[in-house]
């Protein structure tokens, strides 16, 4: 997902128009439209502003679009480095249980699962799951 996607995104769950978000931080509408389209790129002032208003990390608006195998590979080496991830089996992926950080990676997906468990239980709505997501990311 592009940052323009991003911050499209998480204005729509605070209930922002792209014209309240651009007063918010001091901008002008067109300045708000032209980020989410893509057409520009803000400032790391202007990111700082916006992930206040939006209440999310300024790493929540990062880009990490993984267009082909090769990018998504380089993160699953990134994984690995940080991690211990291992591929066991075709497409199944294993933690290292002694590699360092391994318990991290271990308690963070216990947690997505926990989460991804809630939604599909009926106990959290789309909405809040997404708002679960955007504090992590």
């Amino acid at each position: 997902m592009s940052r323009g996607e991003r911050i499209r995104r998480y204005r729509k769950m605070k209930g922002l128009t792209q014209k309240s978000l651009a007063e918010r931080i001091g901008l002008a509408e067109s300045a708000v439209r032209n980020y989410e389209l893509g057409l520009r790129d803000p400032s790391q002032e202007t990111l700082a502003a916006l992930s206040d208003a939006l209440g999310v990390p300024m790493s929540a608006l990062d880009d990490y679009e993984l267009s082909s195998a090769r990018e998504a590979l380089e993160a699953l080496f990134r994984l690995e480095d940080a991690f211990g991830l291992k591929p066991v089996d075709g497409e199944t992926l294993a933690l290292d249980p002694k590699a360092e950080g391994a318990q991290k990676l271990s308690a963070a997906l216990a947690a997505w699962r926990g989460a991804l468990d809630e939604l599909e239980a009926g106990e959290m709505t789309q909405d809040e799951y997404e708002r679960w997501r955007a504090t992590f990311e």
